[in-house]
């Protein structure tokens, strides 16, 4: 079984409240398209956070399900599943499943029950002579189970020892997690939202572990499970070439084989200087270095105070001299009362934070503050009280 796999595409990204990501993510898309023909998978995997938010635009919705109309045209013969992840909203996800079933396309947004039992079905995609798809979309914590159950399911129909995929978006334990803010709780990362899963307590019953939710690419310890990343930049820590995974799995039980295809950015990502400087020697950096080629900007600043309320005004007037550069933010870095000559503390850059879920920002502020994860039943509250005020202001 041949893959492609991606995930994490945050489509209607609106980055720092001002910049439309919507040209980027078509060059992506029209690329992915060339690499959808000339690879011609057997299966086509987005695993998670389709979009940047659970209430996308119409426009957003349109502008997805057009270009995987395009995709699909690519290449007929490939089983597209694609799965909600923590930034979706499941039932939107699956809102047109059945149109798309009809092109070989699968759409999974949550589990489902009938009482105590699972239903199986919308989980587990048979790809004729080539082996199963267990397609996991993203879990409250108290579903973890669910990725041993819905395996054991497909043991006991995979009569042919057909090659097994398994999906997720989820947070694995001993990841690199450079690229994301991320607490500890009990012992566990929490990335997002989502407590981390030690990749030992998932039983070994699959070929290949497509993942998404981390967006530094890496594939784990186990050979087997792995994180294709963002294909898109997402923030400016997301400073390494991002890509898609493909993945070919001889036989059940074979090794499988994994090689990234380098995706081609379509913007830059500039923190200016390189290392935090004071606030006068960092604009100077800033105007004596002016990129050339478009893209997003960031100044870096060490400081052991409050920065300038003028301070944004003045990297505008700089950038003015280059209409193709688009600032976002300055990042500030104290310097530590220990030992101000050596130890910088970095803060929360202003475009990171601008980029987070609300939801998220008050999980990561609860675990910072109590030490443990914030009720799941107030996760949901709070995200209907967003919902709530983003359809309000979209009217």
């Amino acid at each position: 079984m041949k893959i492609l796999h991606t995930s994490d595409w945050h489509i209607g990204q609106i980055f720092n409240f001002h910049y439309d990501r919507q040209e980027e993510h078509q060059f992506f898309i029209d690329e992915l398209k060339k690499i959808v023909s000339s690879e011609q998978p057997d299966v086509f995997l987005l695993c998670g956070d389709v979009y940047d938010k659970g209430t996308p635009s119409s426009a957003s919705m349109r502008f997805f399900s057009d270009n995987l109309f395009e995709i699909v045209e690519a290449n007929p013969g490939t089983v597209f599943v694609i799965t909600a992840g923590n930034h979706d909203s499941g039932v939107r996800i699956e809102v047109d499943q059945e149109v798309w079933k009809r092109h070989n396309t699968y759409f999974v947004g949550s589990v489902e029950r009938d009482g105590d039992k699972y239903l199986f079905d919308k989980h587990i995609i048979e790809v004729k002579d080539k082996g199963f798809i267990a397609a996991v979309p993203y879990l409250q914590s108290y579903y973890n189970d669910f990725y041993n159950i819905v395996l054991a399911e497909i043991e006991g129909r995979n009569t042919a020892a057909l090659p097994v995929v398994l999906m997720g978006h989820t947070t694995i334990g001993n990841s690199i997690f450079d690229s994301h803010e991320h607490t500890t709780i009990n012992g566990r990362i929490s990335v997002g939202g989502i407590d981390s899963v030690g990749l030992g307590e998932i039983d070994d019953k699959y070929d290949y572990f497509a993942l998404g939710h981390i967006h530094t690419p890496q594939t784990l310890s186990n050979g087997k499970a792995r994180y294709c990343g963002s294909p898109v930049q997402m923030n400016f820590k997301e400073s390494y070439r991002h890509s898609v995974s493909i993945v070919e799995v001889a036989s059940r039980g074979a090794k499988p084989m994994i090689r990234e295809v380098p995706l081609t950015a379509s913007n830059n990502f500039y923190t200016i200087p390189y290392k935090p400087k004071p606030l006068d020697e960092a604009l100077t950096v800033l105007g004596d270095n002016l990129p050339e080629e478009a893209g997003y900007v960031q100044l870096n600043i060490l400081t052991d105070g409050f920065v300038p309320a003028d301070t944004e005004n003045r990297i505008r007037n700089i950038l003015k001299k280059n209409d193709k550069l688009l600032y976002c933010d300055f990042k500030t870095t104290r310097v530590s009362e220990k030992d101000a000559a050596t130890e910088f503390v970095p803060d929360f850059g202003l475009s990171e934070f601008k980029s987070q879920e609300p939801v998220d920002i008050a999980r990561q502020y609860y675990a910072e503050t109590q030490n443990a994860s914030l009720d799941e039943s107030l996760v949901e509250l709070l995200k209907s009280v967003v919902d709530e005020v983003r359809n309000d202001a979209n009217e």
